[in-house]
């Protein structure tokens, strides 16, 4: 061993030491949680992706299935609404229109008994013949 290799086992120099390497692995470690949360620091490149776990993969397509039946079950409740809505408005214009039916049934049987006084007996109108 060599003086050299005395003096830099010295219990300074090796507390020193330590004390930088542990420095090195904490920012190693610091480097890390910064790039998993997405505040990569400089000069070093983001985690790679790791695909979905097959687990998570069917949880998210059966959520995707729930929302998309929520949403189809949202639209047909509106459109039974509408449909309640339209249904409501029809029966009032067929309530509304039963008056001038009834009207237009006298005005025809009017009609036709004022058209048969005007006919001649044996079925000729007066004036044609």
């Amino acid at each position: 061993m060599t003086e050299d290799d005395a003096a830099a086992r010295s219990p300074t120099d090796l507390a020193q030491q330590m004390r930088e390497a542990a420095d090195r692995l904490m920012t190693g470690w610091t480097r890390t949680v910064g790039s998993v949360s997405g505040a990569v620091a400089p000069g070093l490149s983001a985690m790679p992706h790791f695909p979905a776990l097959p687990a998570t993969v069917s949880a998210q397509q059966v959520q995707k299935l729930l929302d998309d039946l929520s949403a189809r079950r949202l639209q047909v409740q509106t459109l039974r609404d509408q449909l309640t809505t339209f249904d409501e408005q029809l029966g009032m214009l067929e309530a509304s229109l039963q008056p001038v039916a009834e009207w237009t049934r006298t005005w025809a049987a009017a009609e036709k008994s004022v058209s048969d006084f005007w006919r001649a007996p044996g079925g000729t109108r007066p004036g044609s013949g």
